[in-house]
């Protein structure tokens, strides 16, 4: 069961993590690419995107929605994820995007996706 500040995800579909290392590039001219700078020392960012279904009556969709809305409502501290789907758990993120949609021929089921951005509280 994936989670998101304690609150369940319900039947995820999909999870895409991936990892940017922000390289500091520097092609040098007149030369191939085996000769160019490379400096780590930006840092990586860890993108976290999950796509999932809600299924139940319109107080459970409520209660999801408001639950993660509430999580990223202007003031975020991170939340720990828990990955269902992965050995990486208990990751600290933030919410960059949060979309759902529910669907006229079968308004039981809401789509949602979110993307998390993996990092620490700056206080």
């Amino acid at each position: 069961m994936a989670t998101l500040g304690g609150t369940d995800l319900g039947d995820v579909q999909s999870e895409r993590q991936s990892k940017n290392t922000q390289l500091f590039q520097m092609p040098l001219p007149t030369s191939d690419s085996s000769a160019a700078i490379l400096l780590d020392y930006f840092g990586v960012v860890r993108t976290i995107s999950v796509e999932g279904i809600i299924t139940g009556v319109d107080a459970t969709h409520v209660t999801f929605i408001d639950a993660i809305e509430t999580i990223c409502g202007g003031a975020q501290t991170g939340s720990t994820f828990v990955s269902s789907k992965t050995g990486y758990a208990n990751k600290t993120v933030f919410i960059n995007t949060f979309e759902w949609t529910v669907n006229a021929a079968d308004v039981s089921k809401i789509n949602y996706s979110l993307t998390l951005i993996e990092g620490a509280t700056v206080t």
